[in-house]
């Protein structure tokens, strides 16, 4: 399959958004879930910068992605829930996160909203996927860190995204390299590839 992906832009205001008309494939979840790493580990390459501390991702990051003779924007948000900053620049971050989803609803082909399998969706998860669903976006859970997780934790997690109506579920591992794909077989179903 041949790709190409390059660095475009990090956005921190919404006037600077790109205005190419491509489809977007979202990225979101809170701190230090895994985005930066799931990222890299889709297009083969290292092109979202990864950190220990949560908060590493602090604009909306833009990658263009060629793949199947299709471009595509990846789309890289900054976690919500604690990641370390000022009180009032996180507060900016949580509307630029709403301002792009009101904004680009339109160029979102789909959102991947990653929770961590070990930890399980938090309340800042449900209250994103309310929030996907009143926008009537389409999203997919990517399960992170299965290699972390447990069966008693992994089933758990599972149990609790049923509960909340979620039907698509992803168990991923950028370390130990799964998930990778039926990520494809999603993005094929979404004919977004």
């Amino acid at each position: 399959m041949g790709q190409k992906v390059e660095f475009i832009k990090s956005v921190v205001n919404l006037k600077d958004l790109p205005k190419e008309d491509y489809k977007e494939i979202v990225f979101v979840g809170r701190s230090n879930v895994g985005k930066s790493s799931l990222l890299n580990y889709l297009v083969g390459r290292n092109i979202a910068r990864v950190g220990k501390t949560p908060g590493r991702t602090r604009a909306i990051n833009f990658f263009l992605w060629n793949i199947e003779n299709k471009k595509l924007f990846l789309v890289d948000l900054p976690g919500y829930g604690f990641a370390r900053g000022k009180k009032d620049e996180v507060e900016y971050w949580k509307k630029l996160i709403e301002g792009y989803f009101r904004k680009n609803r339109k160029k979102i082909g789909l959102v991947f909203l990653l929770v961590d399998s070990k930890v399980g969706p938090t309340e800042l998860d449900y209250q994103m996927i309310n929030w996907l669903s009143s926008l009537g976006l389409p999203y997919v859970v990517l399960l992170t860190k299965i290699d972390k997780a447990n069966q008693k934790e992994l089933n758990n997690t599972l149990k609790k995204l049923q509960e909340v109506g979620v039907v698509y579920v992803i168990k991923t591992s950028a370390k130990d390299r799964k998930g990778k794909e039926e990520i494809f077989k999603v993005l094929k179903d979404f004919h977004l590839l």
